[in-house]
Parts: C-alpha cells; sequence; structure tokens
C-alpha cells in the first residue's frame, strides 16, 4: 500500500512539470491678426471647421448616381429640384449603350508607317448656340515646370462626398513651390487672417495674399484673386505687381490638409467669402485645350445640384458634379452650374446616368481656347 502510494505521488510530480504551449495573440497596435510674423503657420481656429482644401457648409440633401468618384462614400440617387449628390470612391461610369464613333480618317492626313491614314479629328463650323462671351484674365499662379493645372478632385462647388463646399480651386505642389500673381493689380492683403477676416472664421486661409485687379467684371464689379495657405508671403499690402511677380510660396497654414495653393476669384467685396465665382472661367484655357460650361436641369427645367456629368471622349474621360447648392455663385452672365476645365479639343460625348438608364446623350465638340456651352435637360 506504502508503494503504491508513493507510485502515485510519483505520477502527479510528473504530470505538474508538463510545459503548456500558448499560441501568443497578437494585439493590435492602436492608432498612433496681422500680428503673427509672416510666413510662421496659423493656428486652426477655434471654431474647429472641417479641415478641407477650402470649406463652408456642407448641404442637407444626398442624390446617387450610377457611377463614383475620389473621394467619399456610396450614396444614393434621386433626381428631385432639390436633391444633392455625394460622390464617392473610385469612379467607374457606366458607359452608352451604343459605342461613341466620332473620328474620321482625313484625306491627305498624316499616315503611319504603312501608309495608312491616321484618324484625326475634323472640327465642326463653329456653332453660336455654344459660344460664350468669355472673359479670361487670369494667367495660372503657379508656374510652369510645377503643377500648374486645378485638382479634379475638389473642384469649385463641390463637397467632394463630404467636405465643405469649396469655393476656390486647389493647385497641389510641394512646400515650398512659388506663387506668381495670375495678373497685374495691387496688393490689397498680405499677411495671415488672425486680425482680418477672409473666411467664416479668422485664420482660416492662414497666410494668404489678395490681389486687386486693374479690369472688372463684365457687371462693372471690381476683380479680386485670392491665394491662401501660403507658407511664406514675400509682397506687402499696396504694393503693386506685375503678372507672373512671386507672392510667395506653397504651404499648409490655416485649415488644409497639405501643402497646396488655394485659388479664388471674388467680385465686389474682395473679405466675403460668399462673393466667389468659378475661376476656371476666369484662368485661360491651356493652348489648344478648352472648357466645357452648362446647367444640368430636370425636364421642367429646375436646377440640379450635385447630378452627376461624363464627359468622354477616344481619349479620355472626365467626371463631374453639379454645384452642391445655392450657397454656390454661378458667373453673373453665364447662369452655369458645372464647369470642367482644360479639356483638349475633341469630340466629347456628355452623358448623365442614373440606376444604368441613361437620363441625357449628346456628342459635343470642344472648341479650343474658349468656352463651350451645353444645356442638359434629364429626360
Amino acid at each position: 500500500m506504502l508503494r503504491k502510494s508513493i507510485c502515485l505521488i510519483v505520477l502527479f510530480v510528473l504530470a505538474g512539470c508538463q510545459s503548456t504551449s500558448v499560441t501568443p495573440t497578437t494585439v493590435a497596435a492602436l492608432p498612433t491678426p496681422l500680428t503673427n510674423p509672416i510666413g510662421a503657420a496659423t493656428a486652426v481656429p477655434t471654431a474647429n471647421p472641417i479641415a478641407s482644401r477650402t470649406a463652408t457648409q456642407p448641404p442637407t440633401a444626398t442624390f446617387t448616381p450610377t457611377f463614383t468618384m475620389t473621394p467619399s462614400l456610396t450614396p444614393t440617387l434621386t433626381f428631385t429640384p432639390t436633391m444633392t449628390y455625394t460622390p464617392s470612391d473610385t469612379p467607374t461610369a457606366t458607359l452608352s449603350p451604343t459605342p461613341l464613333t466620332i473620328s474620321s480618317a482625313t484625306p491627305g492626313a498624316n499616315v503611319d508607317a504603312n501608309g495608312t491614314p491616321i484618324p484625326t479629328w475634323t472640327p465642326p463650323p463653329a456653332d453660336p448656340s455654344t459660344q460664350l462671351a468669355d472673359h479670361y484674365h487670369f494667367y495660372r499662379p503657379i508656374g510652369e515646370g510645377d503643377v500648374n493645372y486645378v485638382a479634379r478632385t475638389y473642384p469649385y462647388g463641390s463637397t467632394a462626398g463630404g467636405l465643405q463646399i469649396h469655393l476656390g480651386v486647389d493647385l497641389e505642389n510641394p512646400t515650398g513651390t512659388n506663387i506668381i500673381a495670375a495678373a497685374d493689380g495691387v496688393v490689397y492683403y498680405a499677411g495671415d487672417d488672425t486680425g482680418t477676416q477672409f473666411g467664416p472664421t479668422n485664420t482660416y486661409y492662414g497666410n494668404l495674399v489678395v490681389i486687386q485687379h486693374a479690369f472688372n467684371a463684365p457687371d462693372g464689379k471690381p476683380v479680386f484673386s485670392l491665394y491662401g495657405h501660403m507658407q511664406r508671403v514675400d509682397v506687402q499690402t499696396g504694393q503693386v505687381v506685375k503678372k507672373g511677380d512671386s507672392l510667395g510660396i506653397v504651404g499648409s497654414t490655416g485649415v488644409a490638409f497639405g501643402p497646396h495653393l488655394h485659388f479664388e476669384v471674388r467680385l465686389g467685396d474682395a473679405n466675403s467669402f460668399h462673393s466667389t465665382r468659378n475661376p476656371e472661367l476666369w484662368i485661360f484655357p491651356f493652348r489648344k485645350f478648352g472648357t466645357l460650361v452648362g446647367r444640368v436641369t430636370d425636364a421642367s427645367g429646375t436646377v440640379l445640384f450635385n447630378a452627376p456629368i461624363q464627359v468622354k471622349s477616344v481619349d479620355i474621360a472626365r467626371y463631374a458634379y453639379t454645384y452642391a447648392d445655392t450657397t454656390v455663385n454661378p458667373d453673373d452672365v453665364f447662369g452655369e452650374n458645372f464647369v470642367i476645365g482644360d479639356l483638349p479639343a475633341n469630340y466629347y460625348e456628355v452623358s448623365v446616368n442614373d440606376g444604368g438608364r441613361t437620363r441625357f446623350r449628346k456628342t459635343i465638340y470642344i472648341y479650343p481656347d474658349r468656352s463651350t456651352w451645353i444645356d442638359i435637360k434629364l429626360q
């Protein structure tokens, strides 16, 4: 009996000495007024507006298309007189039921290595119904060799799928890129906006320059250009500047997501956040490029907000949305609710699609070095 008890004790001891293998658990890492010196970064306003390329208040209704656009969430579409549409992540366009055939081989045109004529575009005769009395006065506020074209993900009048309404355009460049005057004029203001308000709050644009120009709008209003979020300002209030003169350098001061130039055109009141107009109707297109300008309405003629537009040639496709709401000013003469700038002169199919159904489709020619108008009435 004693020997049996000793054996049992030995067995218990040996069992207690065995190692237990435990699989380690991986723990996810936690996400980690004028008195300011020019060139110093400006603090984000205490009103805590949504950081954006430049902001206002977001729209209240939602409208959804059949394709999506960078950046944002996926919404749902309803065409109503007061609708709004929120763009989403990746453009996936709904193509037309029939192919777009607009090229033609022109006799005597250039030929390829086999002697076959290379298809070329044959521009149509001038169409007075598409002609606008353009008022292009501005050159690019960023020089050649840098990014001097407008960012298409957050154009004038858009929300980019959830940001505040954008009342200017952005030219995305690294910190330190030179900013130049878009036209001749006199510096109306240079410095930060701590003590002088130009946005919905102070310290909104950070370091900025505002220039009053020597020309007026078609209705006689004075014209101003605004350059926001600058890292450093190199001009002074009251200074005379010429087109192409250096104003300072790109930065991300004020309410901004990163380095870029925010550029605005204001008419009448330089200090009013709501006196803006679409800068793409004031900046000369690139040579042999044009600007598409238009208005999207429902069958009754009611202007539609945030409606999706697809513009497609055999070479490129662009996606745009009508202005977000009534706080976005159209041009005083044109009365547009969308603009797509810097389109190479060519034939384009313009369409609006809703849930796989084509509500509008038309082939037009974008004329070079000018604006081309289109009326889009949805069926």
